[in-house]
């Protein structure tokens, strides 16, 4: 956007969006949902318009270290690309074009994963995603779950 008059409704309807979502954010802190309602969706296979997603494990390392990815603060305003992703999950600074297309193909996959069980959506007209307000809720918990130790977890049990 220019930094004009011209733009400054377009400037304050994108800056009142962006606030919006770093509240919803703050939001999905504060939720009473327990952790087996929230992932008994999450650990199922999902099927949409006809294809079949497989179900998200957390606790692998692989899906663990895209939760924790998607999950991150400077995805919170702006949403996340396929490069951001690629950055976080494979070291492609000094990797060859090929390498590069085969990561590239591979965060897609995951991208597209992570929409059929509607963590993440589209930004329409951009390459960027954003999580959903029920994703970051199940992510949240599930980060937090996962970091907490097993001393906190039984106090809070009982």
């Amino acid at each position: 956007m220019r930094k004009g008059i011209a733009d400054l409704r377009r400037r304050a309807e994108t800056s009142q969006a962006a606030n919006n979502r770093y509240l919803k954010a703050l939001a999905s802190v504060e939720d009473s949902t327990s952790l087996g309602e929230l992932t008994a969706r999450l650990c199922q296979p999902v099927t949409r318009d006809g294809r079949r997603a497989r179900p998200l494990n957390p606790h692998a390392p692989d899906d663990a270290k895209l939760l924790d990815a998607i999950s991150r603060g400077e995805f919170t305003i702006s949403g996340l690309r396929n490069r951001d992703l690629r950055e976080l999950l494979f070291d492609d600074a000094d990797a060859s074009p090929e390498d590069q297309r085969r990561h590239a193909a591979a965060v897609s996959r995951k991208l597209a994963l992570l929409r059929m069980h509607r963590l993440i959506r589209k930004m329409t007209g951009t390459h960027r995603y954003q999580l959903t307000v029920q994703g970051r809720i199940v992510v949240t918990a599930l980060i937090t779950a996962r970091n907490a130790s097993t001393q906190a977890l039984t106090r809070l049990a009982a």
